[in-house]
């Protein structure tokens, strides 16, 4: 094993340096994306959820307490009781969120990863995001199954560079107050100065623990080179906490090996219909050091289920 695999981080960061061009294709997980809210979907009294939109383009979350032939009768979720014609409604989806005090809270499609690395949970079948960290990285995640998600990107940047990485995620346990993964982020290193196929990641497991409101995350991982694998594992914590309806706080921090120093990161998630931004600062301390603060930036567009 090589003793240098403890600083495969500091490595792919100077690469990275390098100017590239990315180009990801996954076409593995592009075909037939189940949509589970279409539009036009079915009204029925119940306690089913539903977003309406409206000829006149405003939307209401509501239960439908009765349909009586071409009339039906709303119940929103701040308790109004609302008659519509069925030709007044432009589109019908089944509500992907919960009611709370009276508000209706979206969920956040990105609650399988924090700022950057993964969560315990797993985007279901169909449901998905696409974005970019930073700006100039973009990426892509799928829930291929309601247990196995997909993701994978590379930088947007220039010259005979070209790195992407891979990012599958397998969950091992779903409970109301816990979830369990296990992954990798695998990255592949073309170009010059580069064997061909110098695969370097890291194989890792996490541990999400609460609510969909309130949770907890705990995760190790070990970095790898080729066949080498680090003695020494990354430790992340990271925490999460929805405060209203649109606005999650969101702390992610690193203890990296041999005691090196650690990374820390906190800011908050703007969540909306179907786009969400993280803004947050970065900052790192190791052998007596401190530095701050670095702005960190990234954008998501949810689709597939409920969107």
């Amino acid at each position: 094993m090589r003793t240098a695999l403890v600083g495969w981080p500091r490595t792919i960061l100077h690469r990275a340096a390098h100017p590239w061009l990315l180009a990801l294709v996954l076409s593995m997980v592009a075909p037939s994306v189940p949509v589970a809210a279409q539009t036009g979907a079915e009204l029925t009294a119940g306690e089913q959820l539903y977003e309406i939109r409206l000829a006149d383009g405003s939307l209401l979350i509501a239960r439908v307490s009765s349909v009586d032939g071409d009339r039906v009768t709303l119940m929103t979720s701040g308790g109004t009781r609302v008659e519509v014609e069925r030709s007044q409604i432009r589109d019908v989806r089944v509500a992907v969120g919960r009611i709370i005090e009276g508000e209706f809270w979206r969920e956040d499609v990105n609650s399988s990863r924090l700022f950057f690395t993964a969560t315990g949970r797993s985007l279901e079948q169909g449901q998905g995001y696409v974005g970019t960290y930073l700006v100039v990285l973009p990426f892509v995640a799928v829930g291929v199954t309601d247990w196995f998600t997909v993701g994978g990107g590379a930088p947007v940047l220039f010259g005979e560079f070209e790195p992407f990485y891979l990012a599958p995620k397998l969950q091992l346990l779903r409970t109301e107050g816990a979830a369990v993964s296990v992954g990798a982020l695998h990255f592949v290193f073309r170009g010059e100065g580069f064997d061909d196929g110098e695969d370097v990641g890291i194989l890792y497991g996490v541990g999400t623990f609460g609510s969909d409101k309130n949770a907890v995350s705990l995760g190790l991982g070990f970095g790898y080179a080729g066949s080498d694998f680090s003695s020494q594992p990354v430790a992340m914590l990271g925490a999460e906490a929805r405060v209203s309806r649109r606005v999650k706080l969101i702390t992610e921090n690193y203890f990296l090996p041999d005691d090196t120093g650690v990374v820390l990161t906190g800011g908050i998630r703007y969540v909306g219909e179907r786009f969400a931004a993280d803004i947050a600062l970065a900052g790192a301390a190791g052998d007596g050091d401190f530095g701050c603060c670095i702005p960190l930036l990234n954008f998501s567009y949810g689709f597939g289920r409920g969107r």
